[in-house]
C-alpha cells in the first residue's frame, strides 16, 4: 500500500512565469510533432521503441502507436468500448495495457470504468474486445456533490503491487474543490473484471501552493519504485524508502501548455501535450533527463 502523508491560457502563462523562480528547471525537448490524429494526447505509455496514446472525451475508442519521429505506426479500436473521457492508461510491464474511462469534470457520472486489454493484440490487431473493471466511490453520495467534494474527477492511474506481493490498480483523483483544499485521493482497484466500490487507501496532498501546481494530470511508475506525478506545472519523483513514499525530485516542466502524458524509462521522461489555439504551441512529445 502506498503510504503518503496524509495529506483562456493567459491566466496559465502569467502563473508559469512565478513558477520559473519556485523550483529548478529541467531541460525540456521537443522531439516530435504528434501526429494530427492525436490532438487530444490524454496518457502516454512507452512499450519500446514506441508509443501508446489516446485521444480524451468524445473521440474514438481508439488506441494509437507512434514512434519517437511522431509518425503513426498503428491504431487499434476498442469495439465493445465508448470514449465517454477517456483520460489515462496504464501497463502491468508485462501483459495487459488499462484505458481509464474515468473523465469526470463534474462530479456527476456513474459509469466509470476502466477497459483491459492484452497489449500483444492491441499492437497487432486493428480492433479488439476488452474487458471491464466497472467502479464508483463509495464515499460519494450525490451527483454532483457539493463544491467542497469536487474529488471524484480524475486523470492519472497505474498498477502497483500492494504489500501482499498482488498487482492492484491505483486511480489519483483530480481535485476541483471550491475553496481548493489540494487533496488527491488515491483508491485501488483489483485487475480482475467485474463491478467493484473502489477502495480508499489515503490522501496526498502534494507539495505546493495552488490548483495549478497540484491538479495531477498523469501518473507513471519506473521499475515500481519510481513514482513520477505530472500536474500542469511541475512533476515530482518518489521512492519508496523505509515502508513509505519519500518525494526525492521536483522538476518544473514548461507549463505553457497543457500535459496530460507521461512515461519514463531507465534514463529519461517523456511528456505529451494537447493542441490548444494560443500563443503558445503545442501537440508535442517531450523529452527530459531524469
Amino acid at each position: 500500500m502506498l503510504k503518503f502523508k496524509q495529506i483562456n491560457m493567459y491566466k496559465f502563462w502569467i502563473l508559469s512565469v512565478f513558477f520559473l523562480f519556485a523550483c529548478t528547471s529541467h531541460s525540456q525537448n521537443k522531439i516530435a510533432s504528434l501526429p494530427p490524429a492525436l490532438v487530444e494526447s490524454s496518457a502516454l505509455i512507452k512499450h519500446k521503441c514506441s508509443f501508446l496514446s489516446l485521444n480524451d472525451s468524445g473521440n474514438k475508442a481508439k488506441i494509437l502507436v507512434f514512434n519517437k519521429k511522431g509518425k503513426i505506426k498503428h491504431s487499434c479500436v476498442l469495439r465493445n468500448a465508448t470514449n465517454v473521457d477517456w483520460e489515462a492508461m496504464a501497463y502491468d510491464g508485462k501483459e495487459f495495457l488499462y484505458i481509464g474511462d474515468i473523465g469526470n469534470n463534474e462530479n456527476k457520472r456513474k459509469d466509470l470504468v476502466v477497459y483491459k486489454v492484452r497489449i500483444d493484440e492491441v499492437l497487432n490487431n486493428k480492433s479488439v474486445e476488452a474487458e471491464k473493471i466497472s467502479f464508483h466511490y463509495p464515499e460519494q453520495s450525490n451527483f454532483p456533490p457539493e463544491e467542497a467534494q469536487l474529488y471524484y474527477d480524475a486523470e492519472a492511474m497505474v498498477v502497483k503491487e500492494n504489500v501482499l506481493g498482488e498487482s492492484e490498480l491505483l486511480i489519483f483523483t483530480k481535485n476541483r474543490t471550491v475553496p481548493f483544499d489540494g487533496i488527491s485521493k488515491i483508491y485501488s482497484l483489483p485487475l480482475v473484471p467485474g463491478e467493484y466500490e473502489a477502495k480508499l487507501l489515503t490522501n496526498l496532498h502534494l507539495p505546493a501552493t495552488n490548483w495549478r501546481e497540484e491538479s495531477i494530470t498523469d501518473a507513471a511508475f519506473y521499475n515500481q519504485d519510481e513514482l513520477y506525478i505530472l500536474t500542469y506545472a511541475k512533476l515530482y519523483m518518489y521512492k519508496y524508502e523505509n515502508e513509505k513514499w519519500v518525494q526525492k525530485k521536483e522538476y518544473l516542466h514548461d507549463s505553457w501548455t497543457q500535459k496530460e502524458g507521461i512515461a519514463v524509462d531507465k534514463k529519461h521522461i517523456y511528456l505529451t501535450d494537447e493542441n490548444e489555439s494560443g500563443i503558445f504551441t503545442s501537440n508535442y512529445l517531450y523529452k527530459l533527463k531524469k
